[in-house]
């Protein structure tokens, strides 16, 4: 026998089910394909990437290589920064 709980029950779930099936039908009118501006930013952005990351990679064998980069005032900056602490050895 069919109560009045399991009616309702029936009710709410062809609810849900017909708001399901709208919703399926909705994601289907969304077009698929980015518009041919957002497909060129793409490719810009993934190619800026893949820059910074080489770039990246050749900093740090850089520095893993102890290669630092030296200032053309470097011996001059430390010299006035051991004359600023008070030390005297060069």
């Amino acid at each position: 026998m069919i109560t009045f709980g399991d009616y309702l029950y029936e009710v709410e779930r062809r609810k849900d089910d017909v708001a399901r099936a709208e919703q399926y039908r909705l994601s289907l009118q969304v077009p698929k394909h980015d518009p041919p501006l957002m497909q060129g930013v793409r490719r810009v952005l993934a190619r800026l990437g893949e820059l910074l990351v080489a770039w990246g990679h050749r900093l740090q064998t850089q520095d893993a290589a102890g290669s630092s980069v030296s200032l053309p005032n470097q011996q001059a900056y430390k010299c006035s920064t051991s004359a600023q602490t008070g030390s005297h050895s060069l």
